[in-house]
């Protein structure tokens, strides 16, 4: 793995950790935690419980302000981490095989982006958002995890299991 990688894994790893002792510290004011945090998401119940019970200074100071700065920035560096593990070692795939699971992790960056969108809608209409947007921002939660789940596995198959040396003919 080449020292940008490392870098882009070091940063990844190092804001990831930020974000959560972010979200746990300052704006978690009950039992709900950041949006984010939901690996199976929420209900609309409990993110109107959240929105109520977040001041509208941690509303759009903090979650609005450096947490989704640093939120956007994030899925950007793992992303371009993965899909760079990924195409450096799995050498031995053909170039456009392995060029399209290079891609896969693209899709969570979307989603993650998509989230983030969704996520600062709801903040900034507080308890009194609709239904509908709550559960959207829920199903881009989840289906975030989930595509980060597998651009990680394969990942770690590029790292561990794939072909690193063409065969030679």
């Amino acid at each position: 793995m080449n020292r940008t990688l490392k870098i882009t894994g070091g940063l990844s790893a190092t804001l990831f950790v930020f974000l959560a002792i972010l979200g746990k510290g300052w704006l978690q004011p009950g039992d709900f935690g950041v949006f984010d945090a939901h690996f199976g998401g929420y209900s609309v119940e409990g993110a109107r419980q959240y929105l109520a019970a977040l001041d509208a200074a941690g509303r759009t100071d903090l979650y609005l302000g450096l947490f989704h700065g640093l939120d956007t920035a994030l899925p950007l560096l793992l992303t371009f981490t993965l899909s760079g593990v990924i195409w450096t070692q799995a050498l031995g795939m053909p170039r456009i095989l392995r060029g399209v699971v290079a891609l896969t992790p693209c899709v969570y960056l979307g989603l993650d982006l998509a989230e983030n969108a969704a996520v600062a809608h709801l903040l900034q209409y507080g308890p009194q958002v609709s239904a509908g947007a709550i559960l959207q921002a829920s199903a881009y939660t989840v289906a975030k995890w989930i595509c980060l789940a597998l651009a990680m596995l394969l990942a770690v198959w590029a790292w561990r299991l794939a072909p690193k040396e063409r065969a030679q003919m």
